[in-house]
């Protein structure tokens, strides 16, 4: 029995949670780092390091989802999230590079973990707008970040926010634990009874990445997703920064127009969602969207030029929103692709290892960013070089879908 509604609610208040850790040290960088001794473009290391360690619990979620299930890793992704952001709050280096990987742990086993459910319990006709929907979370947790963490420092300080954003990920863990039994398929009987019922592979960690690296469509959807991921992850993470250090606006209205920005992104995915599900092949709208932020982040960078005038900043929200719909409006796009691809007994493994090349590109994407500042480059310079990424990787979408003549539609397993 399929349960739409519950698996759709589960996997997007995870997600949310999920991104607003991990969202928390970008937005309260250019306050909180100084006073930790440290320039608030090396926030890029923490964000890189946490990412780093995602690619590697992703490739891995196969395996647990086969061995524990779906919700419970999910049950699992929180309390490491939990872990993560308390150990954060300490404001100590090294215990800071120690809470980046736990919550990298975390954050990687959540897509995996979602995809299963979503590909088991969505309908087949809106499996688009379902994952769209889930990948929402997103945006969401970055505006939450956005627009409550400003306010904690204010009114409590940064510290005991971040302690708030842990305790609401723990308390999601043991919110989780009765839908166990509602969402999970049924445990197959032991071998040793009258019904003879074949037991579940394990999978090998690696097995999905295999996979991937076999598949010439699934390669290059991975290494699609790793353009995107280097983009999305360069403008959620130095956005602020950028805006208050380079531009002169103050950290409250750089904090807005980041959360500002994350509400277009979520009706964006949601709006692709529907598009990829009803009118545009998903792969045609992934090179579309390629195409697209390129665009926006050219524009993104060239924003110095007309900053410090009410124009100016008029001009900010809206190149801010551009980015926002591309540059973070493709993941339900992509996954909804590659649940096509898949099986539902591979969702999880390949989804897992296609995330792999997707973290890669949110770990390097910031750590690349950051070189480029701390060797003297502006922030506006750095995003304006940006734009050839996911340029590259639209187009190769484009001549690989317009080469497929014989290509199954949307939705469609194979």
């Amino acid at each position: 029995m399929t349960r739409p509604g519950p698996a759709l609610v589960s996997t997007l208040l995870v997600q949310t949670l999920a991104s607003l850790v991990l969202t928390a040290p970008p937005v309260l960088a250019p306050v909180v780092a100084p006073t930790l001794g440290f320039g608030a473009d090396r926030v890029g290391l923490f964000v890189g390091a946490a990412y780093l360690a995602a690619m590697l619990s992703g490739l891995a979620s196969g395996y647990w989802v086969a061995r524990i299930g779906a919700v419970r890793l999910s049950q699992v992704a929180m309390l490491a999230c939990a872990l993560g952001a308390t150990i954060a709050a300490s404001g100590e280096i090294l215990l800071l590079a120690l809470a980046a990987p736990i919550i990298g742990i975390g954050y990687g086993v959540i897509n995996p973990a979602a995809s299963s459910l979503l590909a088991r319990h969505a309908p087949l006709a809106r499996r688009g707008l379902f994952f769209s929907i889930k990948q929402t979370g997103v945006p969401l947790g970055v505006a939450l970040a956005g627009l409550l963490l400003p306010l904690g420092l204010r009114a409590i300080g940064w510290r005991p926010s971040i302690v708030v954003a842990a305790l609401l990920c723990a308390a999601t863990a043991l919110a989780l634990r009765p839908l166990v039994a509602k969402l999970e398929p049924p445990k197959p009987l032991p071998v040793d009874t009258d019904a003879a019922v074949e037991q579940p592979a394990e999978i090998p960690p690696t097995a999905g990445l295999a996979t991937v690296l076999r598949d010439p469509d699934l390669r290059r959807l991975s290494l699609t997703s790793f353009a995107f991921a280097f983009t999305q992850l360069c403008f959620v993470t130095f956005l602020v920064s950028y805006l208050n250090l380079e531009l002169s606006l103050s950290l409250a209205t750089a904090a807005a127009i980041l959360a500002g920005s994350q509400i277009v992104s979520t009706m964006a995915r949601i709006g692709w969602g529907h598009v990829g599900d009803r009118w545009i092949d998903p792969a045609a709208l992934l090179g579309l969207l390629g195409l697209s932020m390129a665009a926006a982040c050219a524009g993104l960078g060239l924003l110095g030029s007309v900053a410090g005038t009410g124009a100016g900043t008029a001009m900010v929200v809206a190149v801010a929103a551009v980015c926002a719909a591309t540059a973070m409006g493709w993941n339900g796009v992509f996954f909804a692709e590659l649940a096509r691809m898949a099986g539902r007994s591979e969702m999880a493994a390949l989804a897992g290892a296609s995330q792999f090349f997707t973290f890669c590109g949110s770990m390097s994407g910031p750590v690349v960013y950051a070189e480029i500042i701390r060797h003297g480059g502006s922030y506006g310079a750095a995003y304006l070089s940006l734009a050839l990424l996911p340029g590259v990787a639209g187009l190769a979408m484009l001549r690989a879908t317009c080469k497929r003549g014989d290509r199954a539609p949307a939705g469609s397993l194979r």
